[in-house]
Formats: C-alpha cells, sequence, structure tokens
C-alpha cells in the first residue's frame, strides 16, 4: 500500500517549476545536479546533441540552451514513467539520444498564453514522443494540417492523431508499435492524458478555438494538476517517490 503522503508529495513536485541552467559536461568531472531552490528545482542537462561537419567530418555542438523538458530531471522521470516502452536511457553518455523515437517534449507551450510562463516547465507537462514529432519541424505534417493548425495546441494535436492515427502508425512504427501505443485510446493511458486532455470516453476536450490568456491558462494549469494526479495515483508512485527523494526533492 502507498503512503497517502508519498502520493502527495509526488503530485507537488511534479507540478513545481523546473530550471535548467548548467550543462554537466562530457569529461570525467561530469556531474549531474538536481536540487531544490526555494518553490522551484535546478537541474543540469546531458542532452546535448552532437553533430559532423559536412566538409571535415568533424563533430561539432551548436551553443548550447538549456531545455527544461530534457533536463536531467525529467530524463529520470521518463525512465520511470515510460519504463515499459524504453529499451535504453534517453540520452547517451556522448549527449545525444539513444533512439529518436522517445524524446522529451512540453505539452502545453506559452506563446500565446503568457499566463503560464512561471508554471508551464514541470514534469505534469513533459511527455515522451517521436523527436520528428515534438522536437523538430522536419516532417510538418505532424505540425500542421489544413484542417487542424496545430500550433502547439494539446487539444488540436490530439484531434490530428486520433483522425490520422494509422498514419501516425506508418510514419512512427517504432513508437506506436508498442503495445501501450497502439490504439488512440492506449497512447491516452500511456500519457494520463484521461480526464486531462480526453474525456473518460476517449473524446478530445476542445478549448483552442477561443483563447483567453487569464481563463484559459487557469483552465490549462488544472489540466497538469489533473495529470499530475493521475501520475502520482500509477503503479509508479512509489519509483518516482524514491527518484524525487534521491535528489531531496521529497523526504
Amino acid at each position: 500500500m502507498v503512503d497517502g503522503t508519498k502520493r502527495k508529495q509526488v503530485y507537488e513536485v511534479l507540478l513545481m517549476p523546473i530550471k535548467c541552467e548548467k550543462h554537466c559536461g562530457f569529461d570525467n568531472d561530469r556531474k549531474i545536479i538536481i536540487s531544490k531552490q526555494g518553490s522551484c528545482i535546478q537541474s543540469t542537462e546531458t542532452y546535448w546533441p552532437e553533430y559532423r561537419d559536412k566538409n571535415t567530418g568533424e563533430p561539432f555542438r551548436y551553443p548550447f540552451i538549456a531545455d527544461c523538458d530534457m533536463s536531467d530531471l525529467a530524463c529520470g522521470f521518463y525512465e520511470i514513467l515510460y519504463k515499459e516502452i524504453l529499451q535504453k536511457m534517453i540520452v547517451d553518455k556522448n549527449g545525444n539520444l539513444e533512439n529518436k523515437n522517445y524524446a522529451g517534449d512540453t505539452m502545453t507551450s506559452v506563446s500565446k498564453l503568457p499566463g503560464l510562463r512561471d508554471k508551464y516547465h514541470c514534469l505534469a507537462n513533459f511527455w515522451l514522443l517521436p523527436m520528428e514529432i515534438g522536437r523538430t519541424s522536419k516532417n510538418d505534417w505532424t505540425k500542421t494540417s489544413k484542417k487542424y493548425d496545430v500550433q502547439d495546441f494539446m487539444d488540436r494535436f490530439l484531434s490530428l492523431l486520433k483522425g490520422n492515427f494509422d498514419v501516425y502508425k506508418s510514419l512512427y512504427p517504432t513508437y506506436f508499435k508498442n503495445k501501450g501505443m497502439d490504439t488512440f485510446e492506449h497512447f491516452v493511458e500511456s500519457h494520463y492524458l484521461r480526464g486531462v486532455y480526453v474525456d473518460e470516453k476517449y473524446n478530445v476536450i476542445e478549448f483552442s478555438n477561443h483563447i483567453d490568456n487569464i481563463s484559459t491558462s487557469k483552465m490549462l494549469f488544472g489540466a497538469m494538476k489533473c495529470r499530475a494526479k493521475n501520475i502520482s495515483e500509477s503503479k509508479y508512485v512509489n519509483e518516482l517517490w524514491d527518484y524525487f527523494n534521491k535528489w531531496g526533492l521529497c523526504k
């Protein structure tokens, strides 16, 4: 039986804003640091993709920009919550993704909702998607369509996914072949989205056609709280508590 105090503490950590400001490097002194700083969590980030120069073949990296949904804290979170579909860690020893089908991403951004600016960088707002869907614009079909015009709104993305699920399965078979992702209903359950962005009958909850900074921000933060509650009531709550406790985020 899970202690109610543990569930509450996990819930609180899932909603705590994350700041990611320092890279941990790749030398022998590399060290992951995660700590609670007031009402926020500060984390290093190992993710820093390496590329090859087309002319010289030499490795290089673009200037580092902190990205909270790929912070070390977030990657450890994914490795617990999605352990049944992952074969390896999220990031390898050189800072690259182990598998581009599994990359951290932010569900709801603040491009049109500044009321969420201090709240949206939290684990309850992060999930794991194929890199092309969440972190690049390589496949524009996954980002926009004439019908849905996604613009990073969760209801539009989920409607696009639900209406074209077989297409997504053909585009990203490694991700969607997993038992937990092979139907829209399984996808919803694996991401703890029921009651969050999808109702009990798996209908997408529409909100983005009438955006108001105050009311929409309040509604979407409520969605994040609902997902935090779902996760804190999941079978992973003990592992999450142990992980957060390891870094002093809960006691």
